[in-house]
């Protein structure tokens, strides 16, 4: 493993255990086995290499729903696939990080960011969505007076805050077991009806 990875994922496990506030340059360190200074040799500061743990993690989420949503041409699939698929999709990033929750990088975010913009990563996935409903929408199957940009943004957020408070998206148990069933159902059905309304 190159040292700028190992670096990353030191940085993200001690997030998921500590918190960003709480871990330190030297903690990092001393997890990756190298000294303090070599982090400022690919990283300008901590919170550098926290923005690099989350661009990446957002990296791999964004081309797993890349490669494995039904292609464009056939919309209905696509949008219907989308919130099945964004659950299956946190498994392709336990491997490099345990998963680290969409609430921790917004929390981040919001304190040395710009606490009304979404960061890049998030923006990908939003603008996704986004183009699913809109495409959707183009052949009947969603409600002609829904903005799709809207729609996304709303699920994007409500589906986040679900995650957090019925399911743990940082669990290393199988995909179907972060969140429960009978929760993701009902979500799914909120969601259809709300893109659909008194469409047959």
């Amino acid at each position: 493993m190159e040292t700028r990875e190992n670096l990353m994922h030191a940085a993200a496990s001690l997030m998921r255990e500590v918190g960003f506030d709480a871990m330190t340059t030297a903690t990092v360190a001393k997890r990756a086995g190298v000294s303090e200074g070599t982090i400022y040799r690919h990283f300008k500061s901590k919170e550098a290499l926290a923005e690099a743990v989350f661009a990446d993690i957002w990296r791999i989420f964004n081309e797993y729903m890349e490669t494995h949503l039904p292609p464009r041409e056939r919309p209905v699939e696509r949008l219907e696939a989308f919130f099945p698929l964004t659950l299956e999709a946190l498994a392709a990033l336990m491997p490099s990080y345990g998963a680290l929750a969409q609430q921790d990088q917004l929390h981040f975010a919001a304190k040395h960011g710009h606490p009304h913009a979404l960061p890049c990563g998030c923006q990908h996935y939003v603008a996704l969505l986004e183009e699913a409903i809109r495409l959707a929408q183009a052949v009947g199957y969603v409600r002609a007076d829904l903005e799709p940009s809207i729609a996304a943004h709303f699920f994007f957020f409500g589906a986040g805050q679900a995650m957090e408070f019925y399911g743990d998206p940082k669990s290393p148990a199988p995909t179907g077991e972060r969140l429960p069933r009978a929760v993701f159902e009902q979500l799914f059905a909120l969601m259809r009806h709300a893109l659909r309304g008194g469409i047959a």
